[in-house]
């Protein structure tokens, strides 16, 4: 049996990170729902971006967890994916004082970092505002779309791409439009547990 080959997208730099010159800048913010790109934004500015290419890169995955910092120092760049509550930001600022430069992909408001770090250089990166990549998206795989059904889509699940892609796999093969529109239907259907639920076996008959 053949192992599947998954095709990887190609990335799109929907925040015009190949354009920005970070020279001035010490605390990188990429802030968004999840699936609007936080990650892989990361892995451009850390791998691919001409500022850090043969830099040396610390990466830390939290798993939206505290996490300690002590032997983490003198990296020109350190990612940490991903800062969900305020309880992590303490180790931030070790990172801040310990190395280079630090970038984050986060479910916090940036009002968080402007407060407890005002005196750091940062930049601010929002990865779910743009309908743009949804549409940039929907062009490669040559599924057409109109106007209407990428600002309702934008406005009930936010500008991110898991999303995107669960609408277009329960109904493939169909306009944009038409997958919308079976997957909202699809997501009207209500579960409910019974407070009163007596099991009972099912009547079958048989010839």
């Amino acid at each position: 049996m053949k192992k599947r080959v998954q095709k990887i997208p190609t990335f799109d730099d929907f925040l015009s990170l190949s354009k920005q010159s970070f020279n001035n800048t010490r605390l990188f913010i990429f802030h968004g729902i999840s699936g609007s790109g936080k990650s892989s934004n990361l892995n451009y500015l850390a791998h691919h971006h001409p500022s850090f290419q043969n830099q040396r890169v610390k990466w830390i995955w939290t798993h939206h967890k505290r996490f300690k910092v002590q032997a983490i120092q003198d990296y020109e760049l350190v990612v940490v994916d991903e800062i969900v509550s305020p309880f992590q930001l303490p180790a931030i600022s070790k990172l801040i004082t310990q190395n280079q430069k630090i970038a984050i992909a986060s479910h916090l408001n940036p009002a968080w970092f402007k407060v407890l770090f005002p005196f750091t250089p940062t930049l601010s990166f929002r990865t779910d505002a743009s309908d743009q990549k949804i549409r940039r998206y929907l062009d490669k795989r040559d599924i057409s779309y109109s106007d209407e059904s990428i600002l309702s889509f934008c406005k009930i699940y936010g500008s991110n791409y898991v999303d995107l892609q669960c609408t277009l796999e329960n109904h493939p093969g169909k306009t944009f439009d038409d997958a919308l529109k079976w997957n909202q239907k699809f997501n009207k259907i209500k579960s409910f547990t019974p407070k009163k639920w007596i099991p009972s076996l099912p009547q079958l008959k048989f010839d």
